[in-house]
């Protein structure tokens, strides 16, 4: 529930539910089955309820928030005195006795139907790891974690995906990369640890782990801004990236890893 993974939710739900019309429709006109639903963390379902209120948001379309909760979280109500104008009754969803949500989501796609679990992993808060999977067919598995220094309790799930994204917020990079560099490493490792973040070398450790075929790296931290595009030679941005890459690579020693960008595309075959 930090701010740089939660505030773009109330941007996009603007948008994907519309403004209302004018003048406002009768309520009865509107689809009663919400064409948006949001699965997320204890406190997801305030966050956005209350945001919406405060800034006197209204859209064409319902949406709804359902939350996948510890027995030890508070529920957030979902009585119609609290409700959203444009909000319906989301699911309260209670973790299994091994911390996990199990198959929480289902939806039939173009060629499987793909189901989502969860399960917890090591941050300073409280943090979530998903995995996507092909129910049949091929089964292909995908697995994305959010902010972690340790992801060992997703395991059980996250074993063998086709993909794994893993974040990688800082790392330490050599002064032949780039030598503005006064960072040592033992300082790089030791604080990125102390915030519950992962290095490029935690990434592909995990990968190696749980022996993903494609590793994807993302959450780079701010002081390793994007290369500048179109590519150049000799970029400086460009080889911290590919620093970051070649370290994972070799912690994970099974293919090579990949930093995530806007819009990138993996591509994940059909196994033949």
């Amino acid at each position: 529930m930090h701010a740089d993974h939660v505030m773009g939710i109330i941007t996009l739900l603007r948008n994907v539910l519309f403004p209302p019309r004018i003048p406002l429709p009768d309520p009865s006109t509107i689809r009663a089955a919400p064409p948006f639903e949001l699965y997320g963390p204890a406190g997801l379902r305030q966050f956005v309820r209350t945001i919406f209120n405060l800034t006197c948001t209204r859209t064409s379309e319902r949406f709804v928030v359902h939350e996948l909760l510890t027995p030890k979280d508070d529920l957030t109500p979902c009585n119609t005195e609290v409700l959203h104008p444009n909000e319906c009754i989301g699911e309260d969803i209670v973790c299994s006795e091994d911390g996990i949500w199990h198959e929480f989501y289902s939806q039939r796609g173009s060629m499987s139907s793909i189901v989502v679990d969860a399960g917890p992993i090591s941050h300073r808060d409280p943090c979530l790891g998903y995995v996507f999977r092909e129910a049949e067919g091929s089964r292909r598995k995908v697995v994305v974690l959010g902010d972690t220094y340790d992801a060992s309790a997703i395991i059980p799930l996250a074993k063998s995906p086709n993909l794994l994204v893993h974040e990688a917020t800082d790392a330490y990079i050599p002064r032949d990369v780039d030598p503005s560099v006064k960072r040592k490493k033992e300082v790089v490792e030791e604080k990125i640890l102390a915030r519950g973040h992962s290095t490029p070398v935690i990434a592909g450790q995990f990968a190696k782990e749980v022996e993903a075929e494609q590793l994807v790296l993302n959450h780079i931290g701010s002081r390793h801004p994007a290369p500048h595009f179109p590519y150049r030679r000799g970029d400086v941005r460009l080889a911290v990236m590919n620093e970051f890459e070649r370290q994972a690579s070799e912690a994970w020693g099974m293919g090579k890893a990949k930093v995530a960008y806007d819009y990138m595309r993996i591509t994940i075959p059909v196994p033949k």
